[in-house]
């Protein structure tokens, strides 16, 4: 599958502005100095350094061309948030919520994703690249070009969720959890082709 995804498009300033904002914020480089409590806004063309946002709200956020560098954001949620055209790079992303959430050319990074919580989201044109996504599922998404290369996905759910071909020949599926709607159309080589064949009730012999 060809990487169709666009990547954010930033045109920042490269210092920080104390605007009265009411509904957006356009254009900041934030870092833990700097930031402040995010809560139902756009974010436009923001970049986020090293940032912890354990003690920040950052609740009912619409992003849009965002990066993410190195930021924590374990158990934040982005339920029924849109995010089009962001990127997550080294990111600290446990237990995180996309309920109802709305993802378009995104990008997680060498991130972690575990415990992650995706439902009823639509996601188009996602890339997870080398991400640590143990013990989180997909459940009755709408999904349309999604990658997943080189992640881990021990003990993820995959549940309820039609989608076009989807490789996991070099991901780790050690006790993935499949049904069978979600099961087809996924590509992976021989010896993890012979672990998926439970789903379908096939007994491989030696």
């Amino acid at each position: 599958m060809k990487n169709k995804i666009i990547k954010p498009k930033i045109n920042h300033t490269s210092y920080f502005i104390n605007d009265d904002f009411e509904y957006s914020i356009d254009n900041k480089e934030f870092d833990q100095n700097n930031i402040i409590n995010l809560d139902s806004i756009t974010l436009n063309s923001c970049i986020f350094n090293n940032v912890d946002f354990s003690n920040i709200d950052f609740s009912n956020i619409e992003l849009l061309d965002c990066i993410f560098n190195n930021c924590d954001l374990s158990n934040k949620s982005f339920d029924k948030n849109g995010i089009i055209r962001c990127t997550f790079n080294n990111c600290k992303l446990l237990g995180i919520s996309f309920d109802n959430a709305s993802l378009k050319n995104v990008i997680f990074n060498n991130c972690i994703l575990r415990y992650s919580i995706f439902y009823e989201s639509k996601l188009e044109n996602i890339l997870f690249n080398e991400t640590n996504l143990d013990e989180g599922y997909f459940q009755e998404l709408n999904i349309k070009n999604i990658i997943l290369d080189k992640c881990s996905l021990k003990k993820f759910s995959f549940l309820h969720t039609k989608h076009e071909i989807i490789d996991l020949s070099n991901c780790i599926i050690d006790n993935i959890n499949f049904d069978l709607i979600s099961l087809k159309n996924i590509k992976v080589d021989t010896f993890k082709a012979a672990i998926l064949s439970r789903y379908l009730g096939i007994i491989v012999s030696d």
